[in-house]
């Protein structure tokens, strides 16, 4: 039987629960919170709405992810991005989250074509062959590789500040890169087949030292999704803002 009895968006009630738990000592600094299936029976709410809510704390800098060993509170002292979400499956986040990306990410192929060198180019190409040669229907899995190779690319720049930037805010990209797939999931090879095309391009560009199309292809990558969330949402396109 749920604890919740609040109306309202269940994942943010979950969050303000759980925040109430570390903010009181109740989960201490360093320790492991109860797991994804336990969370679920005890506030009678599904494993989306749990997903949810812990993935806003972890942008929230609240807890952190061990790989394979749970989820943890974060130190008090650890340094993080404080970039809080809403709602996960919200088209507006997932539009404010590549409005953002797209920022940033500019300037990082332009680094990466500029900087690159043989190891950085060797680690792209594993990325992108990765991504390419992936065979599963797990939208997640799918994201994680995607992810990778725009952390590469940010790697390439040798400025640790960019793949830190993105590691940091690794939740925030993650479910606007698997909405993104699960949108496309219909048409998904067809997707898949365009999306490689694109970073290829971008892989192509960074290879031959061409900042310039590097950017561009970066631009061309991004901006087809997000002219898609802006007309969902009825948002002025960038073409219609720079007039």
């Amino acid at each position: 039987m749920s604890i919740i009895t609040q109306r309202g968006n269940l994942a943010e009630i979950v969050v303000a629960k759980l925040m109430e738990r570390i903010d009181s000592g109740l989960y201490a600094p360093g320790e492991k919170i109860p797991s994804s299936a336990q969370l679920c029976e005890e506030f009678g709410v599904s494993r989306t709405v749990i997903r949810e809510a812990l993935t806003s704390l972890k942008v929230g800098g609240r807890v952190t992810t061990r790989q394979g060993a749970g989820v943890y509170v974060s130190d008090k002292d650890a340094k993080t991005l404080n970039f809080e979400i809403s709602r996960i499956e919200d088209i507006r986040s997932a539009m404010q989250i590549l409005e953002l990306r797209l920022g940033v990410e500019i300037q990082s192929v332009a680094l990466a074509a500029s900087r690159r060198t043989p190891e950085a180019l060797a680690e792209i190409a594993r990325a992108y062959d990765n991504l390419e040669n992936l065979v599963t229907d797990d939208a997640e899995v799918e994201a994680r590789a995607d992810f990778e190779f725009h952390l590469a690319i940010a790697r390439a720049t040798r400025n640790p500040h960019f793949p830190s930037f993105l590691e940091a805010v690794i939740e925030s990209i993650n479910f606007d890169l698997v909405l993104k797939h699960r949108q496309s999931a219909r048409g998904y090879s067809t997707y898949l087949k365009k999306i490689n095309k694109e970073h290829a391009a971008i892989l192509a560009a960074i290879t031959q030292g061409d900042a310039k199309a590097a950017k561009a292809a970066l631009i061309a990558h991004l901006e087809e999704s997000l002219h898609r969330y802006r007309t969902m949402l009825n948002e002025p396109t960038s073409s219609e803002t720079e007039n």
